[in-house]
Parts: structure tokens; C-alpha cells; sequence
């Protein structure tokens, strides 16, 4: 009887800790914007959230960009939305604040999505990326819809 019972947990034990394991990791995903703006929006919608919501109080409309100073945000001061030639939102570059360091900004940030993000690498899904590029984290939408890339595990 204690021979099967051991049997059973010596299985048991390490199947349930792998497949708990693959559903931690499952559910780990790259944001698909900075608060209300998403990557894909046309400019004017961007702008128009820009305009009108209270979170969103100080920006410069730099043509194929979009600066923001950002208020109210622990981990990031500055924001800029890019912008393809279509004018579709491409990529958001946000600026982390200094006086927390770029690892705490990095593990915060990281623990919001379950993603554990690294400087010497991006992190990539089907149709985004984040990235590590000096002080800034940078969402960007890929190119091609159609291609798939691996996700990065870091």
C-alpha cells in the first residue's frame, strides 16, 4: 500500500508542478498600450484621448510623434507615441523615473503583466515586442501581422 502511495505522489508531484508552471507562464502578455492609447490607433484618436482625458495633461503633437509628460505615474515620467506613414500608433517609448532605479522600474513594471523583462534582450509576442533601450521601455507593434516570433521567457 505505502509502495503505490509513493508511486503515485513521485508522479503526481512533478506533472502538477510543471503544469502549474505552464499556466503561470501562459499567462504572462506584453501590453498593448500605455493606459488608454493602444498600438494600432490612427493619430487622430490618439490625440483626441490626448484632449480629453484628465490623465493626459501636458503633450506636444511633433508630427510623427507625440510627446507626453506624464502625471500621476509612479514608474514612468515621459511618453512618446510613434507613428507609421499611414499614421497608425507603431511604437510607445516610456521614459522610467530616475530616482527609483531601472531594475526596480523593470520589476514593478514586469510584475503588472507577469513578465519578467531583461536589458539584453526584447520580449516578444505574435504582433508586439518590449524592449530595454537606456532608460525607456518601448512597446512596439510588429510589422507583419502575419509573422509569429517565439515568445521570449528571459
Amino acid at each position: 500500500m505505502q509502495n503505490g502511495l509513493i508511486r503515485f505522489l513521485v508522479r503526481f508531484v512533478p506533472a502538477t508542478l510543471i503544469a502549474i508552471g505552464l499556466c503561470t507562464g501562459a499567462g504572462a502578455t506584453i501590453p498593448d498600450g500605455f493606459k488608454d492609447i493602444k498600438l494600432g490607433m490612427q493619430k487622430a484618436q490618439v490625440l483626441d484621448i490626448l484632449q480629453k482625458a484628465s490623465g493626459h495633461s501636458s503633450y506636444d503633437d511633433l508630427g510623427e510623434e507625440i510627446g507626453e509628460i506624464i502625471r500621476n505615474d509612479d514608474l514612468f515620467r515621459f511618453a512618446t507615441y510613434r507613428f507609421n506613414a499611414e499614421g497608425m500608433l507603431v511604437e510607445i517609448g516610456l521614459e522610467m523615473r530616475e530616482i527609483l532605479g531601472k531594475d526596480s522600474v523593470l520589476e514593478q513594471f514586469g510584475m503588472q503583466y507577469g513578465l519578467k523583462l531583461s536589458p539584453l534582450e526584447p520580449t516578444v509576442e505574435s504582433d508586439r515586442s518590449i524592449e530595454v533601450r537606456n532608460n525607456s521601455l518601448v512597446l512596439k507593434k510588429s510589422r507583419d501581422q502575419k509573422t509569429r516570433a517565439a515568445k521570449g521567457t528571459n
